[in-house]
């Protein structure tokens, strides 16, 4: 009895990894992608939610460039670093180049059941 429990178990976690892979190795294309995409996410992420914390609140020569958040608060960030913060569009654009990557290799992924 406890064979088959086993094997059942074996069975179970098996079917539990439904999905794609690649047919060979994954792609440097993938991985680069994949890593500036999250990269991106952290580091978006970690500004904004501590901008607060080393952003200034009113204008010098040096921190001119204005980031306004929801709440009415304004701060002041270097022109370089507010032209990224609101680049919204990196990480949309990071996930639509590898969503056609990957149609326009669709033949090197193969369904995992």
């Amino acid at each position: 009895m406890q064979c088959a429990s086993t094997k059942e178990k074996n069975i179970m976690t098996s079917r539990g990894l439904l999905g794609w892979r690649f047919k060979n190795r994954t792609p440097l294309w993938f991985k680069i992608i994949l890593a500036l995409l999250m990269a991106d996410s952290v580091l978006h992420f970690g500004l904004l939610s501590t901008v607060s914390n080393w952003a200034l609140q009113s204008p010098d020569p040096v921190h001119s460039y204005r980031v306004p958040f929801r709440d009415g608060n304004i701060y002041f960030v270097q022109w370089w670093l507010g032209k990224y913060l609101d680049a919204w569009w990196i990480g949309p654009g990071l996930l639509a180049i590898l969503i056609l990557l990957l149609l326009r290799n669709r033949d090197q992924l193969e369904r995992v059941l």
